[in-house]
């Protein structure tokens, strides 16, 4: 029995799309998402720019097939999913949202080094395939690998949307190899661009100084971030990193106040993760301090801000693994109070990822973590 589809005009253009190496994708053309900040609006086309400043997308009308142009100013945007016909794109794609950077990095590195299989990703793409491959080797804890290939974006598309997701992390890699006065001149550059890169290069360049010891000089760099800057996410940020010198400072009410409102900007997911940490960080140094009598009910509340970080806005290697040993101390404590001995195994299982886990066995949370299972 032949199937009706399986002959004539349409099985030929199925056998050519096949023989391509497209599968189906020519007979419905292509469909990028991109998700924006306000109430997480779909919308549903071709990206055919994506810059600092704007995104531009051809947008069809399903029923009257007519083509729109729209143009996105880059901070409406809250992520772009990257409609690429590739196998080994999607199967990239789908590690990397599950946090299988180790395996993500290796497999759109394989694209990368690949001129053939590089070709084949449209212009308009390209760039976020050399993000993707840096942000997966950083968050797989090769920060020393992942620096070049950041370095490459930077330096060969200059303009992209993703250069300041791609500073973030780069500074941060810098920081943790303690390169400062190369992350200083990434900083520099930054703020060449002008526009919405300046207050983005103040807020990272407080989080050098924050690393430093230097809160004090860190707070008025957050300052000036969140006073020259309408965009929300970025305030978010700048409010985060006042958050984190009040914290430094041993401020913690104002620490968690400014994480509050750091969460309310709506800022980006690191972010977003770093005030849950805070807040977290916040409510068990006050159990620590203060004995409060509802030890429980505390010990709960700084629990459930660190399992936000873990569950929420997991693979951040800024924000993860500190979670994942405050979490395991809760449960620790919690394992002392009436009726809560189970929660030992589970303050186990959390350091037991820590201990097990190659990104982080080697770093001074899973240094900690093997010393507080000892204690169990």
């Amino acid at each position: 029995m032949i199937c009706s589809e399986c002959s004539g005009p349409r099985a030929w253009l199925l056998g050519a799309a096949l023989a391509l190496g497209v599968a189906a994708w020519p007979l419905r053309g292509v469909e990028d998402r991109i998700t924006k900040v306000k109430n997480n609006e779909v919308i549903v086309g071709e990206v055919k720019k994506a810059e600092l400043t704007n995104v531009d997308m051809q947008v069809r009308d399903p029923r009257t097939q007519a083509v729109a142009n729209v143009s996105l100013a880059a901070a409406e945007i809250a992520d772009i999913e990257w409609d690429v016909p590739m196998l080994e794109w999607r199967t990239a794609m789908g590690d990397f949202e599950s946090a299988q950077y180790t395996k993500a990095s290796q497999e759109f590195q394989s694209i990368v080094s690949d001129p053939e299989a590089f070709e084949k990703i449209r212009a308009a793409a390209k760039p976020t395939l050399y993000y993707l491959c840096a942000e997966s080797l950083y968050r797989a804890g090769k920060t020393s690998e992942a620096v070049p290939v950041f370095e490459k974006l930077l330096s060969e598309f200059k303009t992209s949307y993703y250069i300041p997701r791609a500073v973030g992390s780069l500074v941060d890699a810098l920081i943790q190899m303690k390169e400062f006065d190369k992350a200083a001149a990434l900083l520099k550059q930054l703020r060449e661009l002008g526009g919405e890169q300046k207050p983005l290069a103040d807020y990272y360049e407080g989080q050098i100084k924050l690393a430093q010891g230097r809160p004090q000089d860190a707070d008025k760099l957050f300052v000036s971030a969140a006073s020259g800057t309408n965009v929300a996410a970025t305030k978010g940020m700048a409010l985060m990193g006042q958050a984190q010198c009040a914290i430094a400072s041993n401020s913690l009410a104002k620490g968690r106040e400014l994480a509050q409102k750091a969460l309310m900007a709506g800022p980006p997911a690191s972010v977003a993760g770093a005030a849950h940490l805070i807040i977290g960080e916040a409510t068990l140094t006050e159990v620590e301090t203060e004995r409060p009598p509802d030890l429980q009910s505390k010990l709960m509340d700084a629990l459930l801000e660190f399992m936000r970080v873990i569950e929420q806005y997991r693979g951040d290697p800024r924000t993860e693994p500190q979670a994942l040993l405050k979490a395991g101390d809760c449960l620790a404590r919690l394992s002392k109070l009436p009726n809560r001995g189970a929660d030992r195994y589970r303050a186990q299982q959390m350091y037991n990822k820590l201990i097990n886990d190659p990104r982080y066995r080697n770093t001074r949370w899973g240094a900690q973590a093997a010393e507080a299972i000892k204690k169990l």
